[in-house]
């Protein structure tokens, strides 16, 4: 995305209605995007609307999922680095060890 273009997403919805027949119509959904120079708009009926629902969420928890092992991997990685093991301490009998050679 641009600096300064500001994406938008609408949903309209016109409610379920009954035909001039006597039946029912189900509801019918507009999603808009526009990004400022272009604007683009799905119609959904409702069984449209449902399955990209459930798609959606799908997807969504998917990749919650995905970013959360990524964050925790980074996670352990940034920490082993913080915390380089130091050189190791001289033991006083090193220390004595040396002094009598």
């Amino acid at each position: 995305m641009k600096e300064g273009k500001t994406k938008t997403l609408e949903l309209f919805v016109d409610s379920p209605t009954t035909n001039d027949k006597g039946f029912p119509q189900e509801a019918k959904f507009l999603i808009v995007i526009d990004d400022g120079n272009n604007r683009v708009a799905f119609q959904l009926n409702q069984s449209e609307a449902a399955l990209l629902y459930h798609r959606l969420n799908y997807v969504l928890n998917e990749t919650s999922k995905e970013y959360i092992e990524l964050e925790e991997k980074n996670r352990k990685t940034y920490e082993g680095k913080k915390t380089k093991p130091s050189r190791p301490q001289e033991s006083e009998d090193d220390v004595f060890l040396d002094e009598e050679e």
